[in-house]
């Protein structure tokens, strides 16, 4: 396909993990709950270090209720989903993953505290 005038010439692809909730959360206590959150927390900041999690957060004032967060991983969507799924709170059901690839506008977006690349730069006639 001819690139469409004003289009990208080429976009930078990333692997994006979307936390939903599960569609079964387990019934917890407050101590319960709130040790499966920093559990949670802990993993993701473990990502972060390792440099395989380039930046994440919660979702707010999302359309779907069931999205819970969203995280940019540095390493390919199987690899991603490999680790996604090591997540306490996933394996615990209170969340389930889907991964997806992004694919931006190349340089639109920095990840400067990243000392990875993140993602594949590709051209618009290769997606």
């Amino acid at each position: 396909m001819d690139r469409p005038p004003g289009a990208p010439a080429s976009f930078d692809v990333r692997t994006v993990v979307y936390l939903r909730r599960g569609t079964d959360p387990p019934d917890l206590d407050e101590e319960a709950s709130t040790a499966l959150h920093l559990a949670h927390l802990a993993h993701l900041a473990d990502l972060g270090r390792r440099g395989i999690v380039a930046a994440n957060g919660p979702l707010l004032d999302q359309s779907d209720a069931s999205l819970r967060g969203m995280s940019v991983y540095t390493v390919e969507p199987a690899e991603a989903r490999r680790l996604a799924e090591q997540d306490p709170a996933v394996r615990a059901g209170r969340f389930r993953v889907d991964v997806a690839r992004w694919a931006v506008a190349a340089g639109r977006i920095a990840f400067p505290e990243s000392d990875r690349r993140v993602g594949e730069r590709v051209r618009f006639e290769d997606l």
